[in-house]
């Protein structure tokens, strides 16, 4: 599913900001006992603290923080044209086309149940690639800034995503994924 969420004017608008966030970039990593570097840089937002976004591939997860007003404004506004309930955000810049992410299926630890995601692009447009495990099928999606490709429950079971590198790509493309994690208690039992 492919909707549009912002304007390209409204894009323009909240690029400056989302670009200024802080993020881990290229963090290294032990993979197959050589060091790595994530091609990408991340960051993680919930709404509140009894949200934790745990991310175990990659390097483990990135910085998480609990998302200032702007980018609670952003979820409610997928929430709203999406009919979810997202309340973690993923945040993936990528600041040229050698910045990518291999065909993968996303990790679903702490995810409500039946729940899927969905990814909103701002910056510069980027191929978002689909694959089907059984018929090993890929559809490439051109990822412009202000569309969420949303993949509802059970697409991540059957299927594998990808942003893949493009030399031609010269300009930064931040893409935020939102996901529904089932908070946890923070309260003592009585």
């Amino acid at each position: 599913i492919d909707k549009q969420i912002y304007t390209p004017e409204e894009c323009a608008d909240l690029f400056p900001f989302l670009d200024t966030l802080e993020i881990e970039y290229h963090k290294p990593y032990k993979r197959f006992n050589q060091i790595v570097k994530v091609p990408r840089g991340q960051a993680s937002y919930t709404l509140d603290d009894t949200i934790h976004y745990d991310y175990k591939v990659s390097g483990g997860s990135p910085p998480n923080y609990i998302m200032c007003e702007t980018l609670k404004q952003i979820t409610a506004r997928v929430n709203e044209v999406l009919g979810t309930n997202f309340n973690t955000i993923l945040l993936n810049k990528y600041k040229h086309g050698d910045d990518c992410i291999g065909f993968h299926k996303d990790r679903e630890t702490g995810g409500a149940k039946g729940s899927g995601f969905a990814t909103l692009a701002f910056g510069a447009a980027r191929d978002f690639q689909i694959k089907c495990d059984e018929s090993h099928e890929t559809t490439t999606i051109s990822h412009r800034p202000g569309y969420a490709i949303y993949l509802p429950h059970p697409m991540n079971h059957n299927y594998t995503h990808s942003v893949p590198k493009r030399k031609r790509v010269t300009k930064c493309r931040i893409s935020l994924t939102f996901r529904e994690i089932t908070p946890h208690n923070t309260q003592s039992p009585a």
